[in-house]
């Protein structure tokens, strides 16, 4: 699975990305990916769908996510304040997996 993942915003205006494909990462780390992604439902989600991003809330986190495999393909863009509960618990991985890689 390849997996693009941007994350920006916030008080202190975060920058941070992740960009891997499955097949190349370590065992505990892949596994832990596809079940995170399985677990949310990801490819089942409509985009169009989600929740809409409050206007209210102007220092929360945005997310990009795009996966693709095998044919299947899905591309979200949703704020922190928007995100849907399956979802956080991947988000929050690729976020802490985007912030050891930028401490390399």
């Amino acid at each position: 699975m390849l997996i693009e993942f941007e994350c920006s915003g916030g008080y202190a205006g975060l920058q941070l990305s992740y960009h891997a494909d499955t097949d190349e990462l370590p065992g505990k780390v892949r596994d832990e990916l596809l079940s995170l992604v399985k677990e949310a439902g990801v490819f089942d989600m409509k985009p169009d769908r989600l929740p809409p991003e409050p206007t209210a809330y102007p220092d929360a986190l945005h997310y990009r996510l795009s996966l693709s495999e095998g044919g299947r393909e899905i591309s979200l863009s949703l704020s922190d304040a928007a995100v849907p509960g399956p979802l956080r618990p991947l988000l929050l991985r690729l976020q802490e997996l985007a912030l050891q890689e930028q401490g390399e």
